[in-house]
């Protein structure tokens, strides 16, 4: 292929043949004009770097990313330090600094514990009064972007079907343990984010996390309707923690039916299974509006109450046709 600059003065893509140099050595070579346009000269080291389908080539070594990040929360009010930690975990910083914490109270450092200790593979390393320091201590080669998205799903799934047999049958310490597990899908949640963004600044990382960018975005997104999922189970614990007792005769095994109706589309989706979660997509949004209209007809004191967890199983129906787009748009590729 011959090279030459586009319109807009860049330069196109330059093709060149593999060739054999003696018995042990392969060869690439590279038009004079346009390795001097990329400032190449002769005797310059190329860096190579196998990455999914293609090789990177650099003129110098990609070094690892600084992954660090600092916070001052002298700066800030305590609510924000909390916020910008969890946030830097999740973009991938591997060592958060945080700065002035000698302003913190005795309840914003126990808040803090509480949030490092529910993210995964970091720690406090140090906490010298005026400085903390929080530290990525995971070996990447214990990480797994899809063993903890499998984590992720089970979890979330299982906290839903809990969820709707706390309140049918008015068990509140089943909806309290429910409630509970949220922040374990949150944590895993964002452990997936934490790697997809890790992957999307270091070359080195999405390597060594043993999967591609596009396989990462997918998880994430897969990951982010989980923890939706998991907040509307959260949603329907607390409804079944403030009953008055359980449904009554005939209402609370219909909420535990159309909640399974609302489950199944979202068990496809993320099986792949596009044409049967269309069909049970439809069907349960059909039967959530039949059992919305009993509700409104019904003597149960609770009846109203009962409308929050409906709205939560037509958002379970939203997310599980979200899931499918995902899922559809990874069978199509690019």
């Amino acid at each position: 292929m011959s090279q030459h600059r586009s319109e807009n003065g860049s330069w196109e893509p330059v093709e060149r043949k593999v060739q054999l140099a003696g018995n042990s050595t392969f060869v690439v070579s590279l038009p004079k004009e346009w390795a001097l346009a990329q400032e190449l000269e002769s005797g310059m080291s190329m860096h190579l770097y196998p990455h999914e389908d293609r090789v990177v080539a650099s003129a110098e070594t990609i070094p690892d990313q600084d992954r660090s990040a600092t916070v001052d929360a002298a700066a800030v009010d305590d609510e924000t330090v909390l916020r910008r930690v969890r946030s830097a975990y999740v973009v991938g910083r591997d060592r958060i600094t945080i700065v002035g914490a000698d302003g913190l109270g005795q309840e914003a450092r126990r808040a803090l514990d509480r949030v490092v200790g529910r993210l995964v593979g970091v720690e406090i390393v140090e906490d010298a009064g005026e400085r903390i320091v929080v530290q990525d201590l995971l070996d990447v080669d214990d990480v797994s972007l899809p063993q903890t998205l499998v984590q992720a799903r089970q979890l979330a799934l299982e906290m839903h079907a809990d969820a709707l047999e706390a309140l049918v049958r008015d068990d509140e310490e089943l909806a309290r343990r429910v409630i509970d597990r949220d922040d374990e899908v949150d944590r895993l949640f964002a452990f997936v984010s934490r790697g997809f963004h890790c992957g999307l600044e270091d070359v080195h990382e999405i390597n060594r996390l043993g999967t591609d960018r596009a396989s990462a975005f997918r998880d994430y997104r897969i990951a982010r309707q989980l923890e939706r999922v998991a907040d509307h189970a959260e949603r329907i614990a607390t409804v079944a923690v403030a009953q008055s007792g359980p449904p009554a005769d005939g209402i609370g095994d219909s909420i535990e039916t159309v909640g399974a109706d609302a489950r199944r589309p979202l068990e496809l989706a993320l099986t792949e299974e596009g044409d049967r979660a269309d069909d049970a997509i439809e069907d349960a949004l059909v039967a959530i509006e039949e059992l919305d209209r009993r509700l409104s007809e019904s003597d149960d004191p609770d009846a109203y109450r009962y409308g929050t967890v409906l709205e939560s199983l037509r958002r379970t129906g939203a997310i599980a046709g979200n899931v499918l787009e995902v899922t559809s748009e990874s069978r199509i590729g690019p």
